[in-house]
């Protein structure tokens, strides 16, 4: 019997989380990803875009082994038009779409998980993305809805109307944010019609879920990791390897690196602190005592008392 083909595990792209410096340490301590989602970058109205505005997907400072794909959050075909081409010129052929950011402010614009609300934008974004890019070169990241999950079903024939080169599925809807758990009953029911590749992304935080959530939809070879993987740093090689992979001197090293390269972005110990707190915030509770050590991490005010904190705290994995 032929072994099982290896499943792709893709970077799932968290706004001011999974940005380039995180996966920068990532490629340089830990393994398992095959690729990586950047977070959104907005379309912008005029003409071009500024440099400054696709730093963070700038091709010269890409880790090596770890290709990229920019994602793009708009709801208009003109700007999305704009913003293809400054990427392209970069040098990417491959773009998403955001149409499952949640959050409220974006979403009630129409953006993000809102963007399939209205049918005839949805499908205007995804002809401007094909014809941009090409057939097999444009994908879409999405929920299963707002307030329920029929929206994602009614929506699916238009979607797969177009030459994606996939469909990325959180079975959430927006309204539940991150809360609950998946519906793994409705993302069956979009696995069963759905004539895309099909990426699966949400709530694998351990081996065990991905073993239980692969092993009830085997067609499934795309896997998008996100506050699983920023909890866990070794949750992709886990998964490869079958086994739990975590060390902790490869933790600290790595740990060590992403703090270096955050404060070289930082103009100050407030702005480093912002990274390292909305990282902790996943972090924490993978060790024992977790809730004790985030606590400790939330009163620091600089630098130098985040890193006595963590010196002074005996990591173990719960």
């Amino acid at each position: 019997m032929a072994d099982a083909p290896h499943p792709e595990l893709i970077l799932a792209p968290l706004r001011g989380v999974t940005g380039l410096r995180f996966r920068q340490a990532f490629q340089a301590h830990l393994t398992g990803l095959d690729r990586a989602v950047a977070p959104f970058i907005a379309t912008v109205q005029g003409p071009r875009v500024k440099p400054e505005i696709l730093r963070g997907i700038d091709p010269t400072v890409q880790p090596e082994g770890l290709p990229l794909i920019p994602q793009v959050i708009g709801k208009d075909p003109a700007q999305l038009r704009v913003m293809l081409r400054a990427m392209k010129a970069l040098g990417y052929a491959d773009v998403d779409l955001n149409a499952g950011c949640p959050w409220p402010f974006v979403a009630k614009k129409g953006r993000g998980a809102g963007l399939l609300r209205d049918e005839r934008v949805l499908g205007e974004m995804l002809a401007a993305g094909c014809e941009e890019l090409g057939p097999g070169h444009f994908s879409i990241k999405v929920r299963l809805g707002l307030d329920d999950t029929t929206l994602l079903p009614k929506r699916l024939p238009l979607i797969q109307s177009f030459p994606l080169r996939e469909l990325c599925v959180h079975p959430r809807t927006a309204k539940q944010m991150y809360e609950d758990t998946v519906d793994l009953d409705a993302f069956a029911r979009v696995a069963e019609v759905c004539t895309l590749p099909l990426v699966y992304n949400g709530d694998i935080r351990t081996l065990a879920d991905f073993t239980r959530i692969s092993g009830r939809f085997p067609a499934v070879r795309r896997w998008m990791l996100g506050r699983g993987i920023v909890a866990n740093p070794f949750l992709a090689e886990s998964i490869l390897a079958g086994q739990d992979t975590r060390d902790l001197d490869r933790f600290r090293a790595w740990h060590a690196d992403l703090l270096e390269r955050y404060a070289a972005d930082a103009p100050g110990d407030h702005a480093l602190l912002g990274h390292l707190k909305e990282l902790w915030a996943y972090l924490a509770p993978t060790f024992r005592r977790g809730d004790r050590l985030w606590n400790a991490l939330k009163l620091t005010r600089t630098r130098a008392e985040f890193e006595r904190v963590l010196a002074l705290t005996p990591l173990t994995w719960a």
